[in-house]
């Protein structure tokens, strides 16, 4: 009785792993930098999805031996020899901020497609000189967060809203290593522009120590208002990242990437809340949520947070020629906020 059925199973199993082995990626690709944060989320990405890596480029020789017994690429310290490989169609940045802004120059100016991770650069002035350069739009700024499904399933039903408020809240521990509002802060930012559209700080305040800062902000996108607190003065065990939107008809509720939840608001009779008169029953409806039983690849915080899926489109627009998801053009607006809250921050 089982053994159709058990058959069935075995052939579902096979053809999925058959699909896992294959790579649609053909293209030459180089990668420059292996911090941290490339190690730990963007390297995994690409061996996932089978994307082969030609060159590995850092700054420091020592690695170089270690980078290529690891990865089985060429590793050098000459950006120039990734540059001048025909072979190599796209790369990956990913170091210091401080860096990125030069090495994208180079890149775009060598006329290869380029994958930046955030932040491409410091400032709205460099950001413009940037798109000037890039003239073909080879280049894609790595905002992983808007490829999360989570976020990309909240953005759809927000599609009809147009009269809304929101909340988010950004809290980690203190960040002495640079600057937090272009390192960190620049996530909720771009994910409130991103979700809502171009918007204008209307009001800001600041709590400032001597290793932490904390930001209150007032936003408008038109009819939709948000209210915005970035802080650095909390913890890094324990950080925290939501996103909550009150419509005319209920809330979601974003927390950490991690759940997505609808709560729909009490109708009125007569003006009356139907909550008053005990004809109301409160719901909470899971939309979306990150399963941590199964480890598979959609329960991955490596994909819950987007990582996959911007990796996944930008080797697409290489190899394929999808469709340019996160021009650097996609940045201005995030990026003009960050110019205005800088500049309020250089006040005295």
């Amino acid at each position: 009785m089982n053994g159709p059925v058990n058959n069935l199973i075995r052939r579902w199993r096979s053809q999925r792993n058959l699909r896992m082995l294959q790579s649609s990626y053909s293209a030459g690709y180089a990668f420059v930098g292996v911090g941290s944060h490339a190690m730990q989320n963007l390297y995994p990405a690409l061996q996932y999805l089978g994307i082969r890596l030609k060159y590995i480029c850092c700054k420091s020789p020592g690695k170089l031996p270690l980078i290529e017994r690891r990865f089985g690429v060429t590793a050098t310290t000459e950006l120039d020899i990734v540059l001048a490989d025909d072979e190599v169609k796209g790369v990956f940045l990913c170091v210091s901020p401080q860096s990125h802004y030069d090495i994208c120059m180079r890149v775009i100016e060598s006329g290869k497609h380029l994958f930046v991770e955030k932040p491409p650069c410091l400032t709205l002035c460099q950001l413009q000189n940037l798109i000037a350069a890039d003239r073909n739009a080879l280049t894609m700024a790595g905002m992983q967060k808007r490829y999360s499904p989570l976020v990309l399933k909240l953005k759809k039903r927000l599609i009809k809203v147009h009269h809304a408020s929101y909340s988010i809240a950004y809290r980690t521990g203190a960040y002495p290593e640079g600057d937090p509002v272009t390192d960190l802060f620049i996530h909720p930012i771009d994910s409130a522009c991103f979700l809502f559209g171009p918007a204008k700080i209307t009001g800001i305040q600041s709590i400032r120590t001597k290793n932490t800062v904390t930001l209150h902000l007032l936003l408008s996108h038109g009819s939709i208002k948000g209210i915005m607190e970035l802080s650095t003065a909390h913890s890094w065990t324990s950080p925290e990242e939501t996103i909550s939107v009150n419509t005319p008809d209920g809330e979601y509720l974003l927390r950490q990437m991690e759940q997505l939840s609808y709560k729909p608001h009490p109708r009125t009779i007569l003006r009356i809340p139907t909550e008053k008169i005990s004809l109301f029953t409160p719901e909470t409806h899971i939309l979306a949520e990150r399963n941590n039983f199964s480890p598979l690849i959609s329960g991955n915080q490596l994909h819950s947070h987007g990582f996959i899926s911007e990796i996944k489109a930008f080797a697409d627009f290489v190899d394929h020629g999808s469709p340019h998801t996160s021009p650097l053009t996609s940045m201005t607006d995030t990026y003009t906020l960050i110019d205005q809250i800088h500049r309020y921050l250089s006040q005295p």
